[in-house]
């Protein structure tokens, strides 16, 4: 996965509310399950980490990323509020 075009995709989603601006509750992390990556669109499969929680502007909904979508994700969307 290009992290590169991850950011990419995570910035476009941020602008149009595909994806949360607040900080999530992280419920859990471990090995992918075959759950999609609301960040990317990927499954994130068994030899890859996920990480899960919910957010308040998605109605508590649990959304799953992989690892390193989460943490672009959440660089994004704290460079975001600053800016």
């Amino acid at each position: 996965m290009d992290s590169e075009i991850v950011r990419l995709v995570i910035q476009r989603k941020l602008q149009d509310g595909r994806l949360p601006h607040d900080r999530i509750t992280r419920t859990g992390d471990g090995p992918g399950e075959g759950q999609l990556c609301v960040a990317c669109g990927i499954i994130v499969t068994s030899d890859q980490m996920a990480m899960e929680g919910t957010a308040p502007e998605r109605g508590q909904r649990a959304i799953q990323f992989h690892a390193l979508c989460f943490r672009i994700w959440d660089n994004e969307r704290a460079l975001g509020r600053l800016g």
